[in-house]
């Protein structure tokens, strides 16, 4: 088969989210064509030009951005030239118009259940094209059962028409114990010795004002480091609790990094009122670090019993499960354990196949 994968999303120094997924879809299919020839739709400045790609797949450069209605001509036009089979489009974004079969990856249905931290661009076309797309689209995949339930209610699919496909962990999160390595990455950001993190940007329902409310309430006496947007919000949460010598905002983190802020964390924290699957977490965990999470969405499904599950609307308790998650030193070797082995059982591959 001709199929088409849009890799429009990977951009230099971003690879987090669809982009990550769409990133090691394609690592793995180097490795296996079963058979196909892939053409990867990507914008002139994507980093994958730079990578050197086997005779089964082929870059093909597209003007319109991955969120512009420039795709609605342009992708279309692409596939008719290349005679393509089947389309992917792995993330909410495919044309009206495919000339060809369509698979879809729906990774969570945020901007659907949650409209009001949207614009209403978002809005009109979560309501209006995406139903349409996902009428047209032969299956439907996603990244977990809670995201399959919240595809199922919200925009009326039927059940045998939706797949999960988890994601996966890459090899690169395992615990980092070279010193060199640690003391390296922890100059470069200007971590404390002692420090709970958080992985998050600043949308509403990833939660971070309630947990740094939480953190000041807490007891805890290290530092809070926030890999996400300066917030001048959350630095007037601080000040008025005597607190604001203590939350750090850390700058972007490289992924080649984040493993060894993982091994060096005291604890993980993830407070997210809605995710479609939460990689984060399971990061971390592969990497030896305690985590403390929502007990919301799709977390409880992905991380299973080795967390320490917390109310996000309820800052109290978040504070005693970070407080717990600090202090309890049984528990915390405990959660070392299993969590590592836990998050042994996702891959990337497994995705793949």
């Amino acid at each position: 088969m001709r199929i088409a994968i849009d890799a429009r999303m990977i951009n230099a120094g971003s690879m987090h989210g669809i982009a990550r997924y769409v990133f090691e879809l394609l690592r793995c299919l180097r490795e296996d064509a079963r058979g196909n020839q892939y053409y990867v739709i990507v914008n002139a400045n994507s980093p994958l030009h730079r990578l050197d790609w086997p005779e089964h797949m082929h870059i093909v450069t597209a003007r319109g951005s991955w969120f512009s209605f420039r795709q609605q001509w342009e992708i279309p036009k692409i596939l008719r030239e290349l005679a393509i089979d089947l389309f992917h489009a792995p993330s909410f974004m495919a044309p009206l118009v495919c000339p060809c079969r369509l698979v879809m990856t729906i990774h969570d249905l945020n901007h659907m259940v949650l409209p009001q931290f949207y614009t209403p661009l978002h809005q009109f076309y979560y309501q209006i094209f995406l139903r349409s797309c996902v009428r047209r689209s032969e299956y439907i995949l996603t990244v977990s059962k809670f995201s399959k339930n919240e595809i199922i209610r919200n925009l009326n699919v039927q059940e045998d028409k939706v797949f999960v496909t988890y994601n996966g962990v890459s090899e690169n999160y395992r615990p980092i114990d070279d010193q060199k390595t640690l003391d390296y990455v922890k100059d470069i950001y200007e971590l404390p010795d002692k420090f709970i993190f958080c992985l998050s940007n600043n949308k509403p329902h990833k939660n971070v004002h309630q947990l740094v409310r939480a953190y000041c309430y807490s007891q805890i006496k290290i530092p809070l480091v926030l890999a996400s947007p300066v917030d001048r919000n959350i630095i007037r949460i601080a000040e008025n609790h005597g607190k604001k010598h203590l939350i750090y905002f850390s700058k972007f983190i490289a992924e080649e990094h984040l493993p060894a802020v993982y091994s060096m964390t005291q604890l993980f924290v993830y407070p997210s009122t809605y995710e479609g699957f939460g990689l984060p977490p399971l990061e971390a965990l592969a990497c030896g670090a305690p985590v403390v999470v929502a007990r919301s969405s799709s977390l409880p499904e992905v991380v299973g019993d080795n967390a320490i599950f917390t109310n996000p609307f309820d800052y109290q308790d978040i504070a005693r499960a970070l407080e717990k998650g600090v202090y309890d030193t049984d528990l915390r070797a405990e959660l070392k354990r299993i969590g590592i082995q836990h998050a042994q059982r996702y891959s990337w591959k497994t995705m793949v196949e």
